[in-house]
């Protein structure tokens, strides 16, 4: 039941709506009202909250898992990447909760009782495991966020400039928790990341038009730059902390009203981004602004080894990088669920929706170029370890320094998309070498070639039984042949024959006696009308016997010649015999078959789909060698 009072300060009325809240802004004059039953006690002036683009206001009303809710309140922070939203949420039955809402990222939470207190601040690292109510967690960040204001009703007291030690964690399924240590013992608050469009909010502020174009909704600002006065345009404003100026190297803070700058660097190169800052494409079924540019660089093996970040934007999806190598372009955007990581080295392996990514490399990383806006207080110089971890067209990346673990997932995009999405018109950076997640073309033909090779394996196959359904393999003559020392220099010929029907081959099968000799068979059949001849030497040979107790053999008493595309006619065939001096008579019966079904050449075309799949492994290996070669374990 809501109640109502009056301000102390101004008269004006208060409504309560939640029964546990402890805390009032009024909304006239700004005074911090804490509740006594219906008494409100006067504390202060609320500080002015930051202007911030946020889509929520008091009142906003949505649905979080079948269950209304009413956003009553708000905290306002600042912490090292930006402003942080906390909405109070008044559920039906007048249970509470907190809507989260940092760079796009949201989050519903609830306050929670742990079976023991976490452990304490100072204990805890980035990328440290923790459990919680039987989960297993992850620490991703610790901060020390700053209170900037509050509005509306809450359940607890705030004030401008508290300081609030905050860990971050997340665990598998998109769970998250905060552990708030501004007090003692510290607050623990268990929920979920979600997406904006699954809370179905309404009541929303006016001054958003439905779908949030970056057009429609975001009015480009231009100032001075206070370090030189070169003209600078804020394209996301409300939504980042710091803009670089290209001109002198000044870093500006954008949340200060007067510009106030927080660092230069000096640069002895002018970078000009490939992708213009200001310049839209669409990308992902988005349109995204891009906003801001840096260069990162790594050392290996005293060489550095320099890579560029365009920073884009867009007021619904959020933040998304496009990461640009040699030439090798990918879109990475931040996951809200850490991956599963397994082994170290070259055995590392990161597991994320299913998908398994294999390390690629570990590098120190820092900043060595900015320029435009950004969402955190980029600084020239700031370092971090990068774990990048594979799986083509897909990469993980782990960023990991003492304070933050952010994991990132990248898809690979071929240079031609960037150019036709952002409307470039001069020359990206020409490709070299293999990118660390470039699909191979080979993945990508691999079901193609193994169809045609089924294929081609099928018609081979209904071929040779063609082949030998249709072949008549007849024996048309057959003639036994003595050679001895009386036949020594003499040519024998066989009775004719007849080969009948079609062009086709024949087959001389050659049976012989020997055992222990050889036999050298010079033969030649002849047409008889015609005197056409074809000719053909055999030599024979068939050595055997025991060595040591083991028998042995050598060669073969028997024989075949094959003769191609031989036309009909009346044959005979004419045979000479040449022994070695001495030998016995050797006795070789000769057998003529017609049209016999080969298998030769069937066994070629069989070898030949073979060694295109060979070549086909070598290449794509080639391909992969030449990506890994670029990692940790290129050897």
């Amino acid at each position: 039941m809501m109640r109502s009072a009056n301000c102390p300060s101004c008269g004006a009325t208060i409504h309560f709506q939640s029964a546990i809240s402890i805390l009032t802004v009024c909304a006239y004059c700004k005074s911090t009202l804490i509740r006594h039953d219906l008494e409100l006690e006067n504390i202060g002036r609320m500080a002015e909250l930051l202007p911030d683009s946020s889509p929520i206001q008091l009142g906003t009303e949505g649905i979080y898992r079948k269950s209304r809710f009413t956003v009553v309140g708000r905290i306002q922070l600042r912490y090292s990447q930006g402003i942080w939203n906390e909405w109070y949420l008044l559920f039906d039955g007048q249970r509470g909760g907190w809507l989260g809402e940092t760079l796009g990222n949201y989050t519903v939470t609830f306050l929670i009782r742990p079976p023991e207190p976490p452990p304490p601040f100072v204990e805890l690292r980035a990328g440290q495991d923790m459990v919680l109510k039987g989960r297993a967690f992850q620490v991703t960040n610790l901060e020390t966020a700053r209170c900037i204001a509050g509005e509306g009703e809450l359940p607890i007291r705030v004030g401008a400039g508290y300081d609030a030690p905050v860990v971050d964690l997340q665990a598998a399924g998109n769970t998250f928790a905060t552990l708030d240590y501004s007090e003692n013992p510290p607050l623990v608050f268990i929920g979920e990341q979600v997406r904006f469009d699954d809370l179905k909010l309404t009541r929303l502020r006016e001054v958003m038009p439905a779908g949030w174009e970056p057009a429609a909704s975001i009015q480009a600002q231009a100032f001075q730059c206070p370090g030189c006065g070169s003209s600078l345009t804020i394209r996301a404003k409300g939504h980042t902390e710091t803009l670089a100026c290209g001109t002198c190297g000044s870093i500006i803070d954008l949340t200060d009203e007067n510009f106030r700058i927080l660092s230069t660097f000096k640069t002895q190169i002018k970078h000009e981004p490939p992708i213009p800052l200001g310049a839209r494409g669409r990308l992902e079924d988005t349109e995204y602004e891009a906003i801001g540019y840096l260069r990162r660089c790594v050392t290996v093996e005293g060489l550095d080894y320099e890579w560029s970040e365009t920073l884009l934007f867009h007021r619904k999806r959020g933040f998304r990088w496009l990461v640009e190598y040699n030439g090798h372009w990918n879109l990475a955007h931040t996951l809200t669920e850490p991956p599963l990581v397994t082994g170290y080295g070259a055995r590392g392996r990161a597991s994320h929706q299913g998908r398994t990514y294999r390390h690629f490399q570990t590098a120190k990383a820092k900043v060595s170029y900015v320029l435009g806006e950004f969402y955190w207080r980029v600084k020239v110089g700031e370092q971090c370890e990068i774990r990048d971890y594979i799986a083509p067209p897909f990469q993980l990346s782990l960023e990991l320094t003492d304070k933050e673990v952010l994991w990132s997932r990248a898809e690979y995009i071929e240079p031609e998309a960037i150019k036709a999405a952002f409307s470039v018109e001069s020359p990206l950076p020409a490709r070299i070498g293999i990118g660390a997640c470039q699909p191979s073309p080979y993945e990508a033909q691999q079901p193609k070639f193994r169809r045609l090779r089924w294929l081609f394996l099928g018609i081979l196959l209904l071929g040779q039984i063609a082949t030998i359904a249709l072949s008549s393999d007849q024996r048309v003559h057959q003639q036994t042949f003595s050679f001895g020392a009386d036949t020594r220099d003499k040519t024998l010929t066989s009775e004719p024959f007849a080969l009948s029907g079609r062009d086709a081959n024949i087959v001389i099968r050659a049976n012989t006696n020997l055992n222990n000799n050889w036999i050298y068979l010079d033969l030649a059949l002849i047409e008889r009308d015609t005197g056409a001849h074809y000719s053909i030497g055999r030599e024979i040979s068939y050595y055997q016997g025991v060595d040591e107790g083991e028998q042995w053999s050598e060669g073969n008493a028997s024989d075949e010649a094959v003769l191609s595309e031989i036309p009909s006619g009346i044959y005979y065939l004419s045979v000479e015999g040449e022994l070695p001096p001495s030998s016995p008579t050797v006795t070789c019966t000769l057998t003529v078959f017609r049209d016999v079904p080969s298998w030769s050449n069937f066994f070629l075309a069989l070898l030949s789909l073979l060694v295109v799949p060979f070549i086909f492994r070598w290449r794509a290996r080639a391909f992969e060698r030449a990506r890994w070669a670029e990692s940790d374990h290129g050897s």
